[in-house]
């Protein structure tokens, strides 16, 4: 094959490639809603078949009751975690409706204030408008705040049918796997094996790894804001916890309600707050995810920030939470095609 038939054959092969990508892409947002409960089960099924293998090996349960004594443990504790977080959500919450006039009525003098400033050092007028406009910009986030609540109170069907899929992926998840490599063909199927180790290493490590991670992080966040006497220090924890779960981007949205928050007189400064939420993201990026992920994810942070944008574009706050495994599990199963003989044949063709 001489260079420009191979040129003309990379070429069709993208474009195929982009085509079954484009066409997959419209497929999956069309059934979103379906794709998105399958996700989550799968997600909590990683976090619980270790503990079905365990059982298993370890005590040697039949399949059956195994199965059985782990969805009980996974009701137990969801039992347990709204049984703590919603009255915690709805006093807190609750008072924080109250009091929010007060709150953005603070924050609006700061605004004024800020932007008094800002016309004594001629700033550009396209700044000073932002900032004027931004009281603005807070109502409309609370009121996207406001449907998003709704929605979720509106989502207790989609949290029986998430408990209806969790049981029966818990009971066939090794069926599924061994009937997928079942249907390659026989001398691949070694090479889908370890891609599927690569998969099961980042998915289900990252998603554990980030839930002791968040755990972590919420607690911490919780005990220091009380400590400083910050108001409504268990909500905020918990958003710190569960914002925690995307990198590199999401502690700092879960610092904004703090930060404006802190502008009332009766909490602690701002820096103070600013400070608080630093330290804890380097305790979590230095001490936490080093030790509770190891080196599963090994990707830069640049791929990884990029795979958060673009994994929330596509599935909103899941495709967030997601983009880091899948980005490793895409990279993982890069390098495991690197080393087969037919890429290395290919590869030295080439020269």
């Amino acid at each position: 094959m001489n260079p420009s038939e191979k040129q003309w054959s990379f070429a069709v092969r993208l474009i195929t490639l982009l085509i079954v990508l484009g066409g997959a892409v419209l497929l999956l947002r069309s059934i979103s809603w379906v794709v998105g409960l399958l996700l989550v089960s799968t997600m909590i099924v990683y976090i619980f078949y270790p503990l079905l293998v365990f059982l298993k090996k370890r005590f040697n349960i039949k399949h059956g009751p195994a199965t059985g004594l782990v969805f009980l443990t996974f009701l137990i504790c969801c039992a347990f975690i709204v049984s703590l977080l919603v009255p915690v959500i709805y006093f807190e919450a609750t008072d924080l409706a109250e009091r929010f006039p007060h709150y953005m009525t603070r924050f609006q003098e700061y605004i004024s204030w800020l932007s008094q400033q800002i016309i004594i050092f001629e700033v550009e007028e396209e700044v000073r408008d932002y900032l004027v406009g931004l009281s603005d910009n807070i109502h409309q986030g609370v009121e996207y705040l406001a449907e998003a609540s709704l929605q979720l109170i509106s989502g207790a069907v989609d949290f029986f049918l998430i408990l209806f899929l969790v049981f029966y992926l818990l009971y066939d998840f090794h069926l599924v796997r061994e009937q997928f490599i079942d249907i390659v063909p026989v001398k691949h199927r070694p090479l889908v094996k370890e891609l599927l180790g690569v998969l099961d290493s980042n998915v289900g490590i990252f998603i554990r790894g980030s839930l002791i991670r968040c755990f972590v992080v919420g607690v911490i966040t919780s005990i220091v804001l009380l400590i400083i006497g910050m108001p409504y220090a268990m909500l905020l924890g918990l958003i710190a916890g569960i914002f925690n779960f995307i990198l590199y981007i999401g502690p700092y949205i879960a610092a904004v309600p703090a930060l404006l928050l802190s502008f009332s007189p009766l909490t602690p400064s701002p820096l103070l707050v600013i400070v608080i939420y630093v330290a804890i993201q380097a305790l979590d990026g230095m001490l936490l995810a080093p030790v509770v992920l190891g080196r599963v994810i090994k990707l830069r942070p640049i791929t990884i920030i990029v795979s958060i944008l673009v994994g929330g574009s596509l599935a909103g706050l899941l495709g967030m939470i997601l983009a880091v495994p899948v980005a490793g599990t895409l990279r993982g199963g890069l390098e495991i095609i690197k080393r087969t003989p037919a890429y290395q044949e290919d590869s030295e063709a080439d020269y």
